[in-house]
């Protein structure tokens, strides 16, 4: 009983703070339903379709007896299944672009034992020239039944029929190499017979018993090293591509789990905040209801039945937050299937958990309850006489802070500051509070930033070069005058080879980046140490060393095919780029261990102004018969880029708009408080002439200081810390140290804003004093 009328008493404190209980149980429920189930859904499909440990894709061109008998003699193969696949570098029509995909046109009639694939939702029988589709085509790229899908191999187009959309461990997403597409058993044979043998490849999947590099290393011991060795930026099916299922895995479900982590760390704030007002407003309670507490003392009430009321009163605020939060949680999964699913390509189908909503539940009321058993506990010291003199005892004097006889400045401040002087814990409790937000909203802001404004730095998480244009070289042609000629060209900036290359380094097979002088290079994801500068050094990638256990001065040996050389690290690099298995290495340190290295990765930087695309269409129609292709990067980076930073940009913009809205309710409760609990003296400085708006600012410019130091604090803490944290959660991407734009005036402006906001927030929850009146106060 005593629970519910205080809850009656103080709705509007009771609505705050349930809104507060509802976003952190929103927030914490959704994250944890990605963290814990995203990457389960994804394992239980994998199973479902008995994905291999591994998949290797080499050209017909490549596939000898020789490499067959070896995969299947090679002890660490426990399982290998063998089928023949269309592999086919094709342009196609995608969300209303055109991208150029590396597709695995795979015969649909074939029966798979290992690394099956299934339909996902509705499928139509087949007719002639149909094709079946990966389901990112439908989420992301905007196909749907019955729709033609033209892709386009060289300069013939092919037309085929969507009749549906599948799901398959390795080719589903745009991030894992190649995409997977199948075909009626008579389509596949034709489309085969009209491209050619020049397109067939061997497929195989193969379980290992130890999952490693070294059943590839030993397929590209049979391959020659001028084709091993190539690029593969612009001719995919050249040489062996493999891929292993955690790799796959960390493409696809790797951003689900740093935003939820992200979600989850939030939401964390978010309950930390509404357990401090929790106990900031038991603690009211109790400074404000002194008498009536005494009373009930007085009458018979134990302590210990006054604590149990108030222990009740904000658990089941606490509970019914939390459950119509968690509800709701749900209604937001579908939605987060729907972002994840443009870049994963997974229909992620999240029933109610009653596991994780049960966790999350227990866990937010535990806390309430502990936090107010705690706070109201001080009840048990309470004597009955002391309450009913509301708290007072023989020697309770308060230090005079501010006398207003010796302060200096206008009257409405200078009580404002009394006051705040005098609440020191609400002080503390405002400034701490608006600590934490504005750390969230700083962090929040710079994901923004870094992801809408300025994407830069964003852009070379990859660890790739950022050219503007990449021409792939013919090898077998002279090209002195071709790059004499791009150079003279008005809209070209810079050119300069950087290769990739396969090599073999501590038995890692490994990806290298190959260049001249590595000075000229403009993306630096050097992190510690430098460059090397001399034909014996390297620099490794901050994963691969911690892998094979070696830093900044140890020596390392690279082989290729029977030739090796000992190599001293100069530096540690970082990137996403190739799973961190990769080292960067000079050209004439290439050429100790494969004296046929030709380069053929012509990077192409342009002048501000000019457009890679009309660039690259007149590079291919004046430079085609010395090209093997010529890729336009600016749109490939936009293309790849594009969803990652879409979703982070969402997150960033979310965290932003619930500070403000957690801010507002915070300083709804707390002002509330406070003019409830001056009612008195707010009475009484209005009947001696006090006008309502100078009483207003009076309250309001109590406020402001701890605010402005929260924020202040907080947006700090957020500058110089928001690199070590994304750091910290991006390491598993090979990111060691993560170096985003941090722009102090921009956040500082948004620091002002928030001040502002908070101010006005205050000015109108004060509004409420122009009902107070001196002759209401003196009747009551």
């Amino acid at each position: 009983m005593l629970s519910f009328a205080n809850l009656r008493k103080t709705k509007g404190h009771t609505v705050s703070l349930f809104m507060m209980f509802l976003i952190a149980a929103l927030l914490l429920n959704a994250g944890s339903l990605v963290f814990s189930n995203f990457g389960s859904f994804f394992e239980k499909s994998t199973k479902e379709l008995h994905a291999s440990d591994v998949y290797y894709i080499i050209p017909n061109a490549l596939y000898s007896e020789e490499v067959d008998q070896y995969v299947r003699t090679n002890k660490n193969v426990l399982n290998v299944q063998k089928e023949e696949a269309l592999w086919v570098p094709v342009s196609m029509s995608y969300n209303g672009d055109i991208r150029e995909v590396s597709l695995l046109i795979n015969d649909a009639d074939k029966q798979r034992e290992l690394s099956k694939w299934k339909f996902v939702g509705e499928h139509l029988p087949p007719d002639s020239m149909s094709i079946y589709l990966p389901y990112v085509m439908n989420i992301d790229g905007g196909y749907k039944l019955n729709d033609k899908f033209e892709l386009t191999v060289k300069d013939k187009t092919f037309s085929f029929t969507i009749k549906g959309f599948t799901e398959d461990t390795f080719f589903s997403s745009l991030d894992t190499g190649s995409l997977g597409v199948y075909l009626p058993h008579e389509t596949y044979e034709n489309l085969g017979q009209q491209l050619g043998d020049s397109y067939r490849a061997t497929l195989l999947f193969a379980d290992l018993d130890k999952v490693n590099n070294e059943v590839e290393a030993g397929i590209r011991e049979f391959i020659p090293n001028d084709v091993s060795t190539a690029s593969t930026l612009g001719n995919d099916s050249s040489t062996l591509f493999s891929m292993d299922f955690e790799l796959v895995k960390m493409s696809r479900v790797l951003m689900s789990s740093m935003v939820s982590v992200m979600t989850m760390a939030f939401a964390a704030i978010i309950a930390i905040v509404c357990l401090i007002v929790v106990r900031f407003r038991i603690g009211n309670s109790i400074e404000e209801d002194m008498i009536k507490i005494g009373s009930l003392k007085a009458i018979g009430y134990t302590s210990r039945q006054i604590i149990g009321s108030i222990v009740l009163q904000y658990s089941l605020i606490a509970f019914v937050g939390s459950l119509v939060g968690i509800s709701l949680s749900y209604l937001t999964t579908p939605l987060l299937s729907n972002v994840f699913a443009h870049q994963s390509g997974l229909k992620w189908v999240q029933g109610f958990d009653g596991r994780v909503s049960s966790i999350v539940l227990c866990a937010l009321l535990a806390v309430v309850i502990l936090v107010s058993f705690l706070t109201s506990g001080q009840l048990r010291k309470l004597n009955p006489i002391v309450a009913l003199r509301g708290g007072i005892v023989t020697h309770s004097f308060r230090k005079n802070h501010m006398p207003l006889h010796r302060a200096r400045g206008r009257l409405p401040v200078v009580l404002g500051l009394k006051s705040m002087l005098q609440n020191r814990k609400q002080t503390l409790m405002i400034g701490v509070i608006l600590a934490a937000v504005s750390f969230a909203s700083t962090f929040g802001f710079v994901m923004f930033y870094n992801t809408t404004v300025d994407t830069k730095a964003f852009a070379e998480t990859p660890g790739v070069e950022l050219s503007n244009a990449i021409a792939i070289l013919n090898p077998e042609a002279d090209h002195t005058e071709l790059i004499e000629s791009l150079k003279n060209r008005s809209e070209v900036r810079k050119v300069q080879f950087v290769d990739q290359a396969s090599l073999k380094m501590e038995n890692k097979d490994v990806t290298a980046y190959v260049m001249d002088d590595f000075s000229t290079k403009e993306t630096n994801t050097v992190y510690k140490g430098r460059y090397p500068l001399h034909s014996n050094e390297v620099v490794l990638a901050g994963v691969l060393a911690d892998q094979v256990d070696k830093t900044i001065g140890d020596r390392v040996t690279i082989s290729l095919g029977g030739k090796q050389a000992e190599y001293r690290i100069t530096g540690l690099s970082q990137g996403s780029n190739m799973g961190g298995m990769n080292v960067s290495i000079r050209r004439d340190g290439m050429l100790q261990i494969n004296p046929t290295f030709k380069q053929q990765s012509l990077q192409i930087y342009l002048n501000s102004g000019s457009k890679a695309d009309e660039f690259v269409n007149k590079l291919e129609r004046d430079y085609g018969d010395s090209l093997i292709s010529a890729i336009d990067m600016d749109k490939t980076l936009e293309q790849g880029l594009g969803m990652y930073t879409s979703i982070v940009s969402k997150l960033g913009t979310a965290m932003m708009v619930i500070t403000v809205v957690v801010v507002i309710l915070v300083l709804y409760f707390v002002i509330n408080s406070s003019v409830i609990r001056k009612k008195r003296e707010l009475g009484i400085q209005k009947a001696i002439g006090f006008t309502t708006l100078q009483l207003m600012n009076q309250l309001s410019i109590g406020f402001l200081p701890p605010i402005l130091i929260g924020v202040v604090i907080g947006s700090a803490v957020g500058i110089t810390q928001t690199n070590a944290i994304m750091s910290a959660a991006q390491r598993t991407m090979g990111i060691m140290k993560a170096n985003y734009v941090i722009t102090t005036s921009w956040i500082a402006l948004f620091g002002v804003a928030l001040i502002l906001v908070s101010y006005l927030t205050s000015m109108l929850i004060t509004y409420r004093i122009r009902k107070i009146s001196a002759y209401a106060l003196v009747s009551e």
